[in-house]
């Protein structure tokens, strides 16, 4: 029978991580989804004992919690910025830092929008304060300035699932055939709905736009 340590750890008798079973869940994610993942399909992948991955998560819930903070462990490493860059150009990269993270990742906005951010996750935590300081630096007071950070990160989360959902529903040609057939809609909405680079670029604007406004009127 083995031993309470020895089913704690991973196949190879290495000591199983949170990390590193969160990476092995988003690699299954990447080849059958994100409905495909079960905790008894990732002690099978692990080679552990269902015990042993219940000690690092009370349930799958805990676990998409982990995989939502290691995809976007990668945001500081794609954000691309001038030393002199002002608060926009920051909110700028670090948007477009976010959508590449959530794109490298299947169903990436699904795993990181189904998280709780509030439940205290390191890099989670250290992703908004840079977003709410980026903020104050712009001008807003510390007490709201918390709000338009959440709301871009709401938008690039919904941009990203309308654009991976495209993908899931059976690629953007399937997605266009079908919008074709509501004769209601003009024939080029189908090519500008699926150009999701120009609609996250045209929304990200207006978003900066609208609070360089509400910055302007003292809101």
């Amino acid at each position: 029978m083995s031993s309470a340590g020895e089913k704690r750890q991973a196949r190879g008798g290495t000591p199983l991580r949170a990390e590193t079973v969160a990476r092995t869940a988003l690699a299954l994610v990447n080849t059958g989804g994100l409905e495909s993942l079960t905790m008894r399909k990732l002690v099978g992948v692990l080679g552990v004992q269902p015990p042993a991955l219940y000690r690092l998560f009370g349930g799958k819930r805990d676990l998409l919690d982990e995989m939502a903070e290691t995809v976007l462990a990668g945001v500081p490493d794609r954000v691309r910025l001038d030393q002199d860059a002002d608060w926009a150009e920051r909110v700028e990269a670090l948007a477009h830092a976010v959508r590449e993270c959530l794109l490298a990742q299947r169903d990436g906005a699904r795993i990181v929008g189904g998280s709780y951010a509030a439940k205290g996750h390191a890099r989670t935590f250290t992703l908004a304060a840079t977003m709410v300081e980026t903020m104050m630096d712009a001008g807003f007071p510390a007490e709201s300035a918390l709000w338009p950070c959440t709301t871009i990160f709401s938008f690039i989360l919904g941009e990203t699932l309308e654009q991976q959902g495209a993908a899931d529903a059976g690629g953007e040609s399937a997605v266009a055939a079908r919008i074709s057939e509501h004769p209601s809609l003009p024939a080029v909405t189908a090519d500008r709905f699926l150009d999701f680079d120009a609609r996250f670029e045209f929304g990200l604007r207006v978003l900066l736009d609208g609070l360089r406004a509400a910055l302007a009127a003292g809101e």
